[in-house]
């Protein structure tokens, strides 16, 4: 297609605003699993790639594309022909002419980064920062890909392993004293933690001096900090009796993933011992906002997030970590994970609450005699189906919404969705008031 007929293609599409099929775009980073997207796809992987996260949206790095017959034309682009249309006056006066949130589905077989987002302020200046210095938008070195915050959702489908947040300064202080190849970190953390007291300031303080001591050690320091933990991990007695509840399991699994050039050991080995281990069973679900350093270990899961791609990172990877950029952003204090169940809002809909402006996420579970009804969309729906088919009905018309289809239903279009066996889709939405 050219350039002109795809300018015609685009007038056409948004002149019509009515519901639009999607074709999405799989990333193939190297931690992602075999099976899980190709087979929601149809795609068959025998070659064995890494497809680890499935998007559905408008984030120009891989936007989705919309079909209408033999014409195919990027959703962002679209959305920026006719917001209003497309997204309402409201939404695309607070967003722009974009899709405000990212739906992805995750497949993870490696360990993720140990990695933060930053707040908006702080993408806002980071992004400006780094134009007014030059460095390319697709640069390795690159913290800031746009302007935007990114609070993230997952939800899993299978059981899912997350890293969440620092873990209480008392159970920092325990494991410090249990492994003994960390207490060199911080030999006096225990007394130091007694002395603050209740004080937030002072506690604040000395969590941020130990993640500041395991983030800016020489990395020879490092080595001879962790290697003889991680020979000790190896032991084959040791090994045996690893469970994935235990941040020993991981921590092993971290020094074989990333094994670094000439021998050198991962610091980020050292945050799987600080953070909140959680163990997410299928339907559950976590919020992550700004500053909270995570990870996602192992499992399938549905994300959804601003529309942003800025990450922060502090190990755990061989892409670009900024020590310092990340110390910037981090909220240096203990976080109990709130594990989610969402909320039952009728037979068919399962809503995930978070405090986010951009998005909601809700699970449809439609049987053959429980057919899901929406209300006139505020914004725009992304629907994704996960199991099973479904066909979905609206301005008169209707569309089958097999495994692995996507759409998105513009402003404005409410729509019922039935079948006569059973599906489980996954609905993003702009949550109201804005």
């Amino acid at each position: 297609m050219d350039d002109r007929d795809l300018e015609t293609a685009l007038d056409a599409l948004a002149r019509r605003s009515s519901v639009l099929p999607l074709r999405c775009q799989a990333r193939r980073y190297a931690w992602g699993g075999f099976d899980v997207i190709p087979a929601l796809l149809g795609h068959p992987n025998p070659a064995r790639e890494p497809f680890a996260e499935l998007w559905v949206g408008a984030h120009p790095v891989a936007p989705s594309s919309v079909v209408a017959g033999a014409v195919t034309v990027p959703l962002d682009r679209l959305l920026a022909r006719a917001p209003e249309r497309l997204l309402g006056p409201e939404v695309s006066a607070r967003f722009g002419a974009t899709l405000p949130y990212l739906l992805k589905v995750l497949d993870v077989r490696g360990m993720l980064s140990i990695q933060a987002h930053p707040d908006q302020r702080q993408a806002a200046e980071g992004f400006r920062r780094e134009n007014t210095a030059g460095i390319p938008i697709d640069a390795a070195r690159r913290n800031y890909k746009d302007g935007r915050h990114k609070p993230e959702m997952v939800v899993a489908l299978t059981t899912f392993w997350v890293l969440y947040g620092f873990k209480p300064l008392g159970a920092i202080a325990g494991t410090l004293d249990a492994v003994p190849e960390l207490k060199p970190l911080a030999p006096d953390f225990r007394a130091r933690l007694e002395s603050a007291g209740a004080d937030p300031v002072a506690r604040q303080r000395l969590l941020r001096a130990l993640y500041e001591r395991a983030m800016t050690s020489p990395q020879a320091e490092i080595d001879r900090l962790l290697a003889p933990l991680v020979a000790r991990l190896r032991a084959p007695e040791v090994r045996a009796a690893h469970r994935k509840d235990s941040p020993d399991f991981w921590a092993l699994r971290a020094a074989e993933q990333f094994a670094g050039p000439e021998g050198h050991i991962d610091r980020g080995i050292i945050s799987i011992y600080l953070l909140n281990l959680v163990r997410l069973a299928p339907g559950e679900g976590l919020f992550v906002p700004a500053g909270v350093l995570h990870s996602y270990l192992e499992g399938t899961a549905v994300e959804i997030m601003a529309s942003s791609d800025n990450v922060l990172r502090g190990g755990l990877t061989p892409k670009h970590v900024d020590i310092a950029e990340l110390m910037s952003i981090l909220a240096f204090a203990s976080t109990t994970p709130e594990v989610l169940g969402g909320d039952r809002t009728s037979t068919t809909e399962i809503r995930y609450p978070s405090p986010a402006k951009e998005f909601e996420l809700s699970r449809l579970d439609v049987a053959a005699a429980r057919p899901y009804r929406s209300p006139a969309v505020r914004g725009a729906d992304a629907l994704l189906v996960l199991e099973g088919g479904a066909e979905l009905r609206a301005d008169a018309g209707s569309l089958p919404l097999d495994r692995g289809v996507a759409v998105l239903v513009p402003n404005g279009r409410s729509y019922e969705i039935s079948t006569g066996g059973a599906a489980t889709i996954f609905r993003a939405s702009v949550p109201h008031p804005l």
